[in-house]
């Protein structure tokens, strides 16, 4: 362990048995072996090289969004990105995957782009987004996606957006274990530029109307339901929400904020664990969670939404 760490110090600060706790939106999670802290794109890829030349387990950490890590943590080396770098070149944008959505979407305003407005108010890092097709109000990633680096088998490898494979909440990068390295964006030039702030800050003002705020949490758990036409009549025979039945006529969606609704489990708490009392896609951590407490609650909210919906959800978070 002691010649491992040596050698990680060449690539960034090192912290040893480091709570993942420290590092994720929930504030959940047992400790790592190793976190380096790695600043520039040139120095992740030969900490990268090495690592699978030694065969040392590794998770790449972004902003800590959209995760979950065990009580038990990670035995191996994780990496958090801080490189923070990106250009505008005309409509293009290359961005480093470990800058945040926020900074690009405010940057790109700032330079009379559009297209981008829709990310101000995610949090995470551009690489995490592109790994899970990272969408809102009807935009997503994979609509402005150009090209993508990665690290892959020891090499650098470029991929199309048709390449990356972009569905809902889905990419090939969610299947395969490159490690995304940087991301060029083709953006639009802003008519209006005014319009375009006036759009972030609705964005902003919206998420804090209706996410929950105060208590730590990953951000939606599942993702919305994508229905077949059989099921999108059967959910419309259920419900006379306006709102729902927009949402399923427009994008062939059933929110699970909803489903857990009718479930009756908005409120319900395990733990420190908590489904969030203003959207039910949301679990907060009230202040002494576990990841266990989350994953029973997932488990139950699995479970009574397949027996009254007869539909299985799957997790938008990731589990470490």
């Amino acid at each position: 362990m002691q010649e491992i760490y040596k050698k990680l110090k060449e690539f960034g600060k090192v912290k040893l048995n480091e709570p993942l706790s420290k590092h994720t939106t929930f504030k959940i999670g047992g400790p790592a072996d190793f976190l380096v802290l790695v600043d520039e794109i040139k120095k992740l890829i030969e900490l990268l090289k090495f690592l699978e030349g030694e065969g040392v387990e590794y998770f790449i950490l972004g902003g800590g969004s959209n995760l979950l890590v065990v009580d038990e943590g990670f035995r191996g080396v994780v990496i958090k990105i801080s490189d923070q770098d990106f250009k505008i070149e005309d409509n293009l944008v290359e961005v480093c995957a470990g800058c945040f959505l926020s900074k690009v979407a405010q940057q790109t305003v700032a330079a009379g782009l559009t297209g981008f407005e829709w990310g101000v108010g995610i949090p995470g890092t551009i690489a995490g987004a592109v790994r899970g097709n990272a969408a809102y109000s009807g935009k997503a990633m994979g609509d402005i996606v150009e090209k993508v680096m990665a690290f892959s088998n020891g090499e650098l490898v470029a991929y199309t957006n048709a390449e990356c494979k972009f569905s809902n909440k889905e990419s090939i990068f969610k299947h395969n274990t490159d490690v995304i390295l940087q991301v060029w964006l083709r953006l639009q030039s802003a008519e209006d530029n005014v319009k375009s702030r006036q759009e972030m800050l609705e964005q902003i003002r919206y998420r804090a109307k209706t996410q929950p705020t105060g208590f730590p949490s990953a951000g939606c758990v599942f993702k919305n339901y994508v229905a077949s036409e059989e099921e999108k009549a059967k959910f419309k025979a259920v419900t006379k929400d306006e709102r729902i039945l927009n949402i399923l006529e427009k994008y062939s969606k059933v929110p699970v904020g909803w489903m857990v609704e009718q479930v009756g489990l908005k409120g319900k708490q395990v733990g420190g664990a908590k489904v969030s009392d203003q959207h039910a896609n949301f679990i907060v951590n009230t202040g002494e969670a576990t990841a266990q407490d989350v994953l029973t609650l997932i488990a139950e909210i699995k479970e009574k939404v397949y027996d009254k919906f007869g539909v299985n959800i799957e997790e938008e978070i990731k589990i470490l």
